[in-house]
């Protein structure tokens, strides 16, 4: 009798914790418009806390700059470079949408002539660039994915003003919520490790993405790509995406490179430059600087990539690894 109640005490507990996981899904989903820019703000707020730190050790006649001076240089330095991509993008999207007609023609002459007498309807993928895809309209489409989360910084702000402002009374408020002095330093370690991975995954990445952006934009300014600065832009942006953004920043400039000049040798120059670059980062610097800290497989990784691609889109990918450390 005792036996026979095991597998259906069992199967309750799945069936309750599948209940709990699609209502889980069900509020990522329903609060996404809040659940983004909330998360947003605190990879930004980790950014701000990793550059102050690193502001903070620098010693100037043997002494340390005080805190408040060196989060005022943090948040100098971050609003100077918030404009300098705001600029970058208001003035290289409407340009490029200008062009992409010319690319499209160049593209489709490309396709159309094709090796070894292949024609486009033989091969599905190239069929579909041919018929489907619009250069114009997947930029525009990018760009206001992008202008959709720039759309939230209102909001992105206000969390951040709410963070800074609890930041300093936190850990006082953790022991009073708690009580118990076991539980308390269990928690605090435990949140004291997240703070630390995610500032260092958050300041890291950002450099190593900062490092590839600037190094693919003397290949491109070599090669004479018009738009460097903003194809160096969406290298940035997309490097925050493991696996998969690494290869799109790849080869979105080499398809460029071919509409532009309608020959392989400046495509060639880029991919191998473009794509030497983000090896060596992506098998030598990213994981000796992020990989040993952060301990995440990399089928973890696409999984977590998969799933928060699904649940929040674009936005979702670009999370996937921040949102992957915390749970570790």
């Amino acid at each position: 009798m005792e036996i026979s109640k095991v597998p259906n005490l069992r199967v309750i507990m799945a069936a309750a914790w599948l209940v709990i996981f699609s209502l889980f899904v069900a509020f990522l989903v329903i609060a996404e418009q809040f659940l983004i820019p909330l998360i947003f703000a605190v990879l930004l707020w980790c950014l701000i806390n990793a550059i102050e730190g690193s502001i903070s050790r620098i010693q100037i006649a043997g002494m340390r700059l005080p805190r408040w001076l060196s989060f005022i240089i943090t948040l100098i330095i971050l609003g100077l470079a918030f404009n300098l991509i705001a600029g970058i993008i208001a003035s290289n999207v409407s340009k490029v949408v200008a062009v992409a007609p010319q690319y499209q023609q160049n593209l489709d002459r490309l396709l159309n002539n094709l090796p070894f007498g292949i024609k486009p309807e033989h091969v599905p993928a190239v069929d579909w660039l041919t018929k489907d895809l619009n250069i114009g309209l997947f930029i525009q489409g990018a760009a206001r994915e992008f202008a959709g989360i720039l759309g939230n910084i209102g909001l992105i702000i206000i969390y951040l003003v709410f963070l800074f402002l609890e930041q300093r009374y936190f850990g006082v408020k953790l022991r009073m919520a708690i009580g118990n002095d076991r539980n308390h330093f269990i928690i605090k370690n435990m949140m004291e490790l997240i703070d630390r991975d995610t500032q260092r995954y958050v300041g890291l990445k950002t450099l190593i993405s900062l490092a590839t952006a600037l190094g693919s934009w003397f290949i491109m300014v070599w090669v004479g790509l018009e738009f460097a600065s903003f194809w160096a832009l969406l290298i940035f942006i997309f490097n925050f995406i493991p696996n998969i953004g690494s290869l799109v920043a790849t080869l979105l400039p080499v398809l460029l490179a071919m509409l532009q000049f309608e020959s392989v040798r400046p495509a060639v120059v880029v991919l191998f430059g473009i794509g030497s670059l983000q090896m060596l980062i992506g098998n030598f610097l990213d994981p000796a600087l992020l990989g040993k800290s952060l301990n995440v497989s990399p089928l973890v990784m696409v999984l977590s990539l998969v799933f928060w691609g699904v649940i929040w889109k674009i936005p979702g990918m670009f999370l996937a690894v921040p949102i992957t450390v915390i749970i570790m």
